[in-house]
């Protein structure tokens, strides 16, 4: 997560975890700044955050006692989310941002963190991301939550999916040259890639370092020979598929990513499997690290393969926390503004307004976002009195002043109409369906 933070332009100034081997790794790759810590002891960290004074507080409390591939009993590991609130609402900093599995969203240690997170006067953009759209050719589905102080709720959701990209990168797409949108950088060793895409940071520029791919280049050999191969095998969990295509996306990374098949797999293989897995290839750990977003050149600080292979399942893939990262720096900085989901025009319609009277509303709260350099708040007076003090907003006409009061004070009455129909459906609701992770 720090990697892809870093990558999109925050400055981290502190990390910690309780893990020494991740410690270790940590402090050889990304810097000093790292410290050993329990967050289960808040005492040891709390005051010491207080006088660093961050914008940001982020981090992916433990999500064993929630994943699909765990007991999915809450015990001392999802007490750790409730450990993460406790520190945001102390520290109180504008922004935080927490990833989990997607089953946390339902579990009743998010419920408590989220009571106390609004109560503190965050407003939460819960997104289900998957990671395949975000710059990683792995099905990986997490909860992002990103919390601002002041904000509505909901108020990053148009933003984090405008990152998305139009498909799922596949394995194909992240080893060979089939995506037109790549660049080539000459390795200076064996164990660096020279093909990059465009949308990851390149790697130190130097004279004639950007060349167009040459008509020789060939991929890594060992990435080359899983392209050769065109499935490759992957432990399945929960009666899933154990293979897959190169044309696809590979499910999400585990420790045993790297296995090769088993008896099971080779004596009673799924049906859809797309070959015989005796035949499949299977992802090298350099291989898997890569997929998961660490550059070829990471140097792994532990004596285990074990320990290894559990640090690269744990992380969020770089790629995933750039975007999340470049999402909040362009909305902290102003450059974006949410876009009006829903039907607004047709709302303020049905309230005996014309089509084009309701059209120049949606058009002055989008001109009032911007005033506002993207700010949404929870409370409607607050925005106003925020907007009568906006740059700009005092050389307006007094005509044009008022449209724009008005049109935020008519979103606000929209959204709160919109909150309570969705409440009505939730609760109508037969039951929850358990989403496959």
């Amino acid at each position: 997560m720090s990697r892809g933070l870093i990558d999109a332009g925050i400055q981290i100034v502190k990390a910690y975890d309780s893990w020494p081997a991740a410690v270790e790794s940590y402090r050889e790759n990304i810097g000093p700044h790292v410290q050993q810590a329990d967050l289960k002891d808040l005492l040891s960290v709390i005051p010491e955050i207080v006088n660093i004074a961050p914008d940001l507080i982020c981090g992916g409390p433990p999500c064993q006692d929630y994943s699909l591939a765990g007991r999915r009993h809450e015990g001392e590991r999802a007490s750790l989310t409730v450990a993460f609130a406790i520190v945001v609402t102390t520290i109180r900093p504008e922004w935080f941002v927490m990833e989990n599995v997607v089953q946390a969203a339902k579990s009743n240690a998010w419920a408590q963190s989220r009571e106390m997170l609004k109560r503190a006067g965050y407003g939460l953009t819960e997104a289900r991301i998957n990671s395949a759209f975000y710059g990683v050719p792995q099905s990986r589905k997490r909860l992002f939550v990103i919390g601002r102080l002041g904000e509505r709720d909901g108020f990053l959701q148009s933003a984090v999916a405008s990152k998305a990209a139009a498909r799922q990168m596949t394995l194909r797409d992240f080893f060979g040259l089939d995506l037109p949108a790549t660049m080539y950088f000459p390795a200076t060793s064996k164990a660096r890639r020279s093909v990059r895409f465009t949308d990851e940071p390149a790697p130190t520029i130097r004279e004639r370092s950007i060349r167009s791919i040459p008509e020789n280049y060939r991929p890594h050999p060992a990435d080359a020979a899983l392209i050769e191969n065109g499935c490759v095998f992957s432990r399945p969990v929960r009666g899933t598929r154990g293979l897959r295509s190169i044309e696809e996306t590979f499910p999400t990374v585990t420790r045993t990513s790297w296995e090769r098949p088993g008896p099971k797999n080779l004596s009673d293989p799924h049906p859809n499997d797309p070959a015989p897995a005796a035949s499949t290839a299977a992802l090298t750990r350099e291989q898997a690290s890569r997929i998961q977003g660490f550059p070829a050149d990471w140097v792994w600080v532990a004596s285990a393969q074990r320990d290894i292979l559990q640090m690269i399942a744990n992380a969020v893939p770089a790629p995933v926390a750039r975007a999340i990262g470049q999402v909040v720096l362009a909305r902290h900085h102003g450059e974006t503004v949410p876009a009006i989901e829903g039907r607004f025009v047709d709302w303020l319609a049905r309230g005996g307004r014309s089509k084009a009277t309701a059209r120049n509303i949606k058009s002055n709260v989008n001109r009032s976002r911007q005033l506002l350099g993207g700010r949404t708040f929870s409370d409607t007076g607050m925005e106003i009195v925020a907007l009568e003090t906006a740059p700009g907003f005092s050389t307006l006409s007094k005509g044009t002043r008022s449209d724009l009061r008005q049109a935020l004070r008519l979103h606000a009455e929209f959204q709160s109409s919109k909150s309570s129909r969705e409440k009505r459906r939730t609760a109508a609701m037969p039951g929850d369906v358990a989403e496959d992770d």
